[in-house]
């Protein structure tokens, strides 16, 4: 029979292995929903408030468990359930994208609603689990106090050796488990932990073999379903969600030609990144569960971000592309320009388009693999055209692209003369949006220009400290020299027209203390056509 310490010391050993496996699950489980949720600040405050709800209501049962019964057996059955739920998210997960799409289709026009059904999704992944891992802290704390003068010091090292698990299991979800194996295989590994663990406190608390040998198995059962459930190829999630009516309607983010036209597929830090071979030959990217490639309306948009800063400078010697995507933005450039760098902040879509893009794309290319804002900052390099199309600006990392201090940054890495380039995705931004990025961009650069694309409804600002010497009809001309074609655009605003738009004392600033762009287009990522029906009533 075991003595007290040695229960201490097998319990609080189970404590620090389950708060590991409670925060591999946590990253995980953030990382798979946020491909098909976003990672917006909604979605993930969503995915947390969840996860801490569990967490609380399991505080409260696990407190009365560990009275009415030993804490120690009732540990071991919490242990064991957390495994069998974690395992038990892995085809729930998979199902998501089916489940997101008609919940986006039936409910997206009522905020309200969307978010507490959106919830309700979360909840379906990690609610249990969670709930059963606020259970075990009580119970941990129970089976080691002894007397009520060391409760205070107990609970400290039960508190202490928790967290310290928690912290292991977060850094070895992000940086070593989810990169080798894949999101799958990381929810497999702290599963079979806690159930390893909830036999280890079974027989700990003398539950006896047969208990253990029949929990085992049905893991084991469980277990063999979910690895044998497989994960549908698809791009259906909240950035696409609004392209269709109905499920049926979305014939390009959840056709059966995807899983055969993936090409790549890899998980690092930066994001999850998969690569598919279109049916016109053009690469398409989806980075983090956002479409980053090229379908064939976008070309002419990827092209002129290159094109348009090149044809307004007057002899550009040196380009910056923030964002490779697809890589056609850069292989226009660089035919128009003796030096071209390239700052890209994921490795995975460098490695993506090195090998299944164009031959030969990134050939005589400075690949600078970086946050473009660090890069600019950290470096006192010069440029005459930087041009920056990154991914839509729903999260903090990129929204810091789109902000007036950044546009200052940008701007003081620009020789004299030198013209910088924004995208601007129009088609999920309404005209007040559009306004106040105009006037965010209007605080770094003296003289703008507002094109629009509108085939892509894509608008591209070029913004200089000194006037353009080139105006619209010679700009044109150049850029139809550089494409070989008649590429259809049109010049929205002059420099004249934005000087007197942004003197509206009205119209609001995006900074990096209030990001109004990034709430802002992620409501209208969930609203659908209202922004572009706001902007029809407008005009």
């Amino acid at each position: 029979m075991l003595d007290k310490r040695k229960i201490s010391a097998i319990v609080l050993g189970a404590s620090f292995f389950s708060g590991a496996a409670a925060l591999i699950y946590e990253v995980v489980w953030s990382r798979a929903m946020s491909l098909v949720l976003g990672s917006t600040v909604y979605a993930l405050s969503t995915m947390l408030a969840t996860f801490m709800a569990g967490l609380a209501v399991g505080g409260f049962i696990g407190g009365r468990l560990g009275d009415r019964m030993d804490p120690v057996k009732a540990l071991g059955l919490c242990e064991i359930g957390i495994g069998i739920g974690g395992i038990a998210s892995i085809p729930i997960i998979h199902a998501l994208p089916e489940l997101y799409a008609r919940m986006y289709q039936s409910l997206h026009l009522n905020p309200p609603l969307f978010f507490t059904v959106q919830i309700a999704l979360c909840a379906l992944v990690m609610f249990w689990p969670a709930l059963l891992m606020g259970a075990t802290f009580p119970l941990v704390t129970k089976s080691i106090t002894g007397e009520l003068s060391e409760v205070g010091r107990k609970i400290g090292i039960a508190y202490g050796t928790n967290t310290l698990g928690a912290v292991f299991g977060s850094l070895s979800a992000g940086f070593f488990l989810i990169p080798t194996l894949g999101i799958k295989g990381a929810t497999f590994l702290p599963a079979g932990i806690n159930v390893i663990l909830g036999i280890v406190l079974l027989l700990t608390a003398r539950s006896g073999l047969r208990p253990a040998i029949g929990i085992f198995t049905l893991f084991l059962a469980v277990a063999a379903w979910s690895a044998e459930t497989k994960e549908r190829t698809t791009l259906v999630n909240f950035y696409t969600a609004n392209r269709g009516s109905s499920w049926a309607e979305l014939p390009l983010v959840q056709s059966p030609f995807l899983e055969s036209a993936r090409v790549f597929h890899e998980e690092n830090a930066s994001g999850s990144v998969r690569a598919f071979r279109m049916p016109d030959g053009n690469l398409m990217l989806q980075v983090g569960g956002k479409i980053e490639g090229t379908l064939q309306p976008d070309i002419a948009n990827t092209r002129l971000l290159a094109y348009l800063p090149l044809a307004a400078h007057t002899e550009p010697q040196k380009a910056l592309i923030i964002g490779l995507g697809a890589g056609i933005t850069v292989a226009a450039a660089k035919g128009h320009v003796p030096v071209t760098d390239l700052v890209e902040i994921n490795p995975a879509v460098v490695r993506a388009v090195a090998h299944h893009g164009k031959k030969g794309l990134l050939d005589g290319v400075k690949v600078i693999v970086n946050d473009a804002r660090q890069f600019l900052t950290m470096n006192d390099v010069r440029y005459d055209v930087i041009s920056s199309e990154p991914s839509y600006p729903t999260e903090s990392e990129v929204a810091s692209l789109f902000s007036s201090e950044y546009y200052r940054i940008a701007a003081g890495r620009l020789n004299e003369g030198g013209v910088y380039c924004q995208w601007l995705p129009y088609y999920v931004l309404a005209n007040d949006d559009v306004t106040m990025m105009i006037k965010t961009f209007a605080t770094a650069f003296k003289h703008v220009m507002l094109w629009k694309v509108p085939e892509s409804l894509d608008l591209i600002m070029l913004g200089r400290n000194i006037p353009f010497e080139r105006g619209e009809g010679e700009i044109r001309e150049r850029v139809h020299r550089m494409a070989g074609e008649d590429l259809d655009f049109v010049l929205s605003r002059t420099p004249e027209q934005v000087a007197e738009l942004v003197k509206d004392g009205r119209i609001p600033i995006n900074t990096d203390d209030r990001p109004i762009l990034e709430f802002l287009l992620a409501r209208n990522f969930l609203m659908g056509d209202i922004a572009r029906i706001e902007r029809d009533e407008n005009h």
